[in-house]
This record gives C-alpha cells, structure tokens and sequence, in this order.
C-alpha cells in the first residue's frame, strides 16, 4: 500500500492503458484494412475479418487450440459472436473501464489537496491581475524589472578608482 493505492490496483490501470493503446492501435490498423485489395467496403470491420486479414494462420491455430481443449460449442456460438464486434471496441471498452475505475489519487486527501493547489494558482492569478491593473499607461514591465540599473561589479570598480 503507497499512499492509499494498492499496487494491484496501480496494475490494473497499467493494465488499462496498454488496452487502450492496443485499441488505437487496431484502430489504426481498422484504417489501413480499408486501403488493402480485396477488403470489403464497410463502416465497421469485425475482430474476426480484420485478425483474418493481418494473421491468417494465427486465426486457424487459436479456433484449433481452443475446439480442442474447450470444444467446438465455444468457438462457433461464444468467440465468433464476440469477434463480430470492432477490434478497437474488444481492447478499448476495457481498457476505458480500467483507466476510470482504478485512476491514482482518488482518496478525500489527494482531492483536497489538489483543491489547495488550484487555489494557490488562483490566488497568483488574482494577483497578477491586480498588478496589472496598477500599472500605470504607458509603462512597462518585465525582466528589465528584476536586473539592477548598475551592476554590482561596476560599483565594485568604482570604489576601487577612488582608493588609490
């Protein structure tokens, strides 16, 4: 435990975001499915066309493996069903549940916390405000403010001109 966050709980949201990217990127690869030869004109591609379409041999050898040790009842009614649904949608829904469910600093203590903070950023804005306000026309300020009008070390050189 760290700070009030398990560290299964901190996986978890690793966990969501590498679902979330996966899902931009078969979205990305959704979109470079319409462009191949032979592709199907559609609005929404299916897990299963576009995992036919990147890695055939892959999509032959899991519904193999899984009639195998599971049987066929789960690939044809149960899988196929699932792999009709987007491929960025499987990885992404998820992954978006993931993210919102086990997000860091969710206790009262970081909330209030970050409510200090975001006054804090009010209270300078105030101030620059009011600064600003002050200023009379025509005038300006900025970095020439904070730089002395004689440097330290002309200062220096002067005092020692006079000694000798």
């Amino acid at each position: 435990m760290c700070n009030g966050y398990c560290v299964s709980m901190r996986l978890l949201f690793y966990i969501g975001v590498i679902l979330i990217g996966c899902g931009f990127m078969l979205a990305a690869a959704e979109t470079a499915w319409h462009s191949m030869p032979g592709s199907v004109r559609s609005f929404i591609v299916s897990a299963h066309d576009l995992w036919y379409t990147l890695s055939p041999s892959s999509l032959i050898i899991s519904e193999l493996r899984v009639e195998r040790l599971l049987g066929s009842w789960v690939w044809d009614p149960v899988i196929l069903t699932f792999l009709k649904l987007p491929a960025w949608l499987i990885f992404g829904a998820p992954g978006v549940i993931l993210l919102t469910s086990f997000r860091p600093n969710r206790d009262p203590k970081s909330i209030e916390e970050m409510a200090k903070v975001m006054e804090s950023f009010e209270l300078y804005d105030h101030l620059t405000k009011l600064a600003k306000e002050e200023n009379p026309p025509g005038e300006e300020h900025g970095p020439q403010d904070i730089l002395p009008e004689k440097p330290y070390h002309d200062d220096e050189l002067e005092a020692k001109k006079e000694r000798p």
